[in-house]
């Protein structure tokens, strides 16, 4: 029998995770179809259920009970006599195929709706979200036929949230040339960002770096652009972890180093670091001993563009590559604005870098 269901899962799973996409494409491609389905929907669906859903829709933190209602309404339809209320053989499964099929579509999703629910616990409606579980009850004595105009309505919904968003296209290996990077991220720095640009490519080329010398007991942390260091629990603006331990601090900005050292020696302090990096614009270092007085952490400050253009001198071509995705993801997923993502790829092109 565990044999047999070990089997099943992966092609449950599979199906779920198709048949969310499938109804996600088709409402996204029409946006005006999706809004006026949804506006009908809501007219047929009794008044508590839309409440209930509306309720799960409007948590703080709520992908991962939105993207688990869409799991469960499917498997309900896929396989009868399913109890929603619990996770099916092969949810885990499903859950990341629907958080990287969301995230392909540039919706706002999460990696696994069922860990970060309850760490992949079966039992679904634990008390935790009233409204949440109360949906999940429902569904258990609804005919078919109204969960399915709730799978579309919770469809419909999700779907107008893609972003028109570029995707990152191929690039051309054998041409990512230093000269050919440091002439990208110049005009990339040189288009004013409030600082993303900065930060994102340092974020990700030291990632490709640590990746490429094979560090991996290394990894990138960096907040949200428009996120305080203490609301996104940070330390700084980008920090190398070992573990949960800060290895390096950097403090980024898109105008001169003087700007960040204060800030910068209370990110030392705070963190109880021996050492925090500022990556800025430098025409000098005029004032930098005197801004030190009386601090015990050792600041560096270097210029932005050069310490780039060194990560980028370090790497092979495949490495660059690396970086060059890297920093698309961190643009589309970690600051607001579409038009930054879609400048970045059309300077992609404008350089030559595309297949």
């Amino acid at each position: 029998m565990k044999a047999a269901a070990a089997i099943k899962a992966p092609r449950m799973s599979a199906r779920v995770a198709a048949r969310i996409a499938a109804d996600l494409d088709a409402f996204i491609a029409t946006p005006s179809a999706a809004n006026a389905e949804a506006e009908a929907l809501r007219s047929q669906i009794e008044p508590g259920v839309l409440e209930q859903l509306d309720s799960v829709l409007a948590l703080k933190k709520g992908l991962a009970y939105r993207d688990a209602l869409l799991i469960q309404l499917v498997w309900g339809l896929e396989a009868e006599g399913f109890d929603h209320t619990r996770m099916g053989d092969g949810g885990r499964s499903a859950s990341e195929k629907v958080g990287a099929a969301l995230a392909r579509r540039h919706i706002p999703a999460i990696r696994s709706a069922y860990q970060n629910i309850g760490k992949n616990q079966r039992n679904l409606a634990r008390g935790n979200v009233p409204a949440f579980d109360g949906l999940l009850h429902w569904m258990n004595s609804a005919p078919a036929v109204d969960r399915k105009a709730v799978l579309r309505l919770l469809a419909a919904i999700v779907s107008l949230r893609a972003r028109p968003v570029s995707s990152m296209p191929a690039l051309r290996v054998g041409e990512l040339s230093f000269a050919r990077l440091a002439a990208l991220l110049d005009d990339l720095l040189s288009t004013p960002s409030e600082g993303a640009h900065e930060q994102f490519a340092v974020a990700a080329f030291l990632e490709a770096v640590l990746n490429e010398v094979g560090q991996t007991s290394l990894w990138v942390k960096t907040k949200n652009i428009d996120a305080s260091d203490a609301s996104s629990g940070a330390a700084a603006d980008i920090q190398v972890m070992k573990g949960n331990r800060i290895e390096e601090a950097f403090e980024v900005s898109a105008n001169d180093w003087r700007g960040k050292a204060v800030q910068a020696l209370g990110v030392a302090k705070t963190a109880d670091l021996q050492r925090v990096n500022v990556l800025a614009y430098v025409d000098n270092l005029d004032g930098l001993t005197e801004s030190l007085k009386g601090a015990t952490a050792d600041l560096t400050v270097m210029d932005v563009r050069n310490f780039l253009h060194l990560l980028t001198g370090v790497m092979p071509k495949p490495g660059r590559e690396v970086a060059l995705k890297r920093l698309y993801e961190l643009l589309e997923r970690n600051q607001p604005d579409i038009e930054r993502v879609n400048r970045f790829v059309k300077l992609l092109g404008s350089h030559a870098l595309t297949a």
